[in-house]
Parts: C-alpha cells; sequence; structure tokens
C-alpha cells in the first residue's frame, strides 16, 4: 500500500517454489512433489471489481467451459470476456481481465489456442472463501491438464491478518454520514433485567438501521418497544431505552480487500508448450522436430 500511495487497487507479482505432498510422482513435469511457480496478487475494493483496463479486452474471444455446461453436459463455448462478465458467468471484470491476458500469455509462448479452455470450478471443487474461479486447461497427450488458476479469493487471505492490522482506504474527500443508534440506559436496564442487562445491551447495538428506525417508531407511538432474542422478549420502555441520530465526517473507510490471483505452474506450461511444438514428418516419422 505505501508504493501505491495508499490507494487501490494495487499487485504485486512474485515467483518462487511450490510444495505438494504429491504420493506418487509421474506424468514428467506435470505431477510432481516440487514445481516453480508465478502469480500475481491483485487486491481490490471488494465493492467495486470493475477494472479500468478492461476495455481493452472487452472483446477479446476466449473458449469457456462454464459451471452450468458442465453440470448440464453441454461443451464449452466461444464468447468474449466482455459478453461473459456482462451475462455473469464471469465474477467481475478485474478477475474476466487477467482470463483474458492469461490467455494471450499462453498464446504468446506457443500453446495452441485450438488446444486451450478455461474451465469454471464447480461448486465442489471450489475454496468455501472463493468467488469464482477459473483453471486455464490445455489439452495435451495426458487430457486437459490445469496449467493456470484464475481465482477471486474473496477477501479471505487479509481477514486472517485483520486481527492485528487494519486496512484504512482514504476518501477522495470527506463524506458526511448520518448515524443511528440506540441509547441504553443500563441502569434502569441492571435494575429490570440484572445479569440479562449486558446481553440486552449487545443486541441493542447490534439492530440493523431498518430496526433502529421501528424502536424509535415503537417508543415514540406506544411507549414500549419489544426487542426479540432467542429465548423470549424483553419489553424496553423509553426509558430503557432511546435512538440518537447525528451526523459524522470520515476521512477514510475501513476496508478489507479482495484478491484477484492468477497462478501459473510453469513446468506444466513448458510441457504443453514443447508438446504443441513437436511434430512428425508425414512418411519419415524417424525424423522429429519441435518448432
Amino acid at each position: 500500500m505505501e508504493f501505491n500511495q495508499g490507494k487501490l487497487p494495487f499487485a504485486a507479482a512474485q515467483i518462487g517454489l511450490g510444495f505438494r505432498n504429491e504420493i506418487s510422482p509421474r506424468q514428467g513435469l506435470i505431477r510432481v512433489r516440487e514445481f516453480t511457480m508465478c502469480e500475481i496478487e491483485h487486491f481490490v475494493d471488494p465493492s467495486d471489481k470493475s477494472f479500468s483496463k478492461f476495455k481493452k479486452v472487452h472483446s477479446y474471444p476466449m473458449v469457456l467451459f462454464s459451471a452450468c455446461n458442465q453440470m448440464d453436459g453441454q461443451p464449452s463455448q466461444t464468447m468474449s470476456i466482455g459478453e461473459a462478465v456482462e451475462k455473469g458467468i464471469v465474477a467481475n471484470e478485474t478477475l474476466g481481465y487477467y482470463m483474458a491476458r492469461t490467455h494471450m500469455y499462453l498464446v504468446k509462448v506457443g500453446v495452441d489456442p485450438r488446444r486451450l479452455r478455461f474451465r469454471q470450478h464447480l461448486g465442489n471443487e471450489m475454496a468455501h472463501y472463493a468467488q469464482d474461479c477459473w483453471d486455464a486447461e490445455i489439452l495435451t497427450s495426458y487430457g486437459w491438464i490445469e496449467c493456470v488458476g484464475n481465482a477471486d479469493r474473496s477477501c479471505y487471505d487479509l481477514t486472517q491478518h485483520s486481527k492485528t492490522t487494519n486496512t484504512k482506504k482514504k476518501l477522495d474527500e470527506p463524506r458526511t454520514v448520518n448515524i443511528i443508534e440506540a441509547v441504553p440506559n443500563m441502569a434502569l436496564l441492571g435494575k429490570e433485567f440484572k445479569k440479562d442487562a449486558k446481553r440486552i445491551q449487545i443486541a441493542l447495538a447490534q439492530l440493523s438501521e431498518d430496526e433502529l428506525v421501528s424502536l424509535e417508531s415503537k417508543i415514540a407511538s406506544e411507549g414500549a418497544y419489544k426487542l426479540s432474542m432467542d429465548d423470549g422478549e424483553f419489553s424496553l420502555t423509553s426509558a430503557m431505552v432511546s435512538v440518537k441520530r447525528s451526523t459524522k465526517t470520515v476521512h477514510v473507510e475501513e476496508i478489507t480487500p479482495s484478491v484477484i490471483e492468477p497462478s501459473f505452474g510453469i513446468g506444466r506450461v513448458m510441457y504443453a508448450v514443447l508438446e504443441h511444438s513437436f511434430r512428425q514428418r508425414e512418411g519419415d516419422e524417424q525424423r522429429t522436430v519441435r518448432v
């Protein structure tokens, strides 16, 4: 965030070794215990996953094998990434942008585009925190193999760190917000409800804006409000709780960024490029070339 002047979105790229507890390594570079990976971590505002560069790839055609088509037994289909995002097949512009750029990269390094598709994870394949995930799969002699994963990991990763750190988004201009809150009279609540007073205080603090408006209306018209909790209702009088309205000027917005992550398996990409470049001359099968 410091390098990007505290602004979202921003991204970081890294390359290194990945490790997997592969019980039976096989298939050359396809299933190994240690492999080179490249990743991009693109951090974005969870409430706005649009991307300014998406217009550059909006009309880019791709072969997509959506989860719906898989479940219905339908084949993959070719469409522009812009259409896929507009129809809700791909979750958002940022994810769609990286899918298109991944496709461009794979074709540029030598993958045959006729043997390249993007397959969407089914519900039972997707991580519990992921909002959408598409694998770039390449057809080889081993069948379709996953070479690149493109995932919207939502805000799961950074939520795990938020217990010790906070991310604040600085607003372009200060914003005035309306605040409505319940103000309990703890002395009266304690006298009336004894040990339940603290629970009532917590429940009042968790009321939504609509519920607070209802509380305010009931107190004004009937002089009491029935607060529903798991073990029953508590009747709160106007002396026990009131509703306070105020305004506040905020300069920052506290958010936990979502992460869009393209992850490349370099060994698998290299293998696919070599296999797609392999040629045999008809009538001269003993001579082989790679182009």
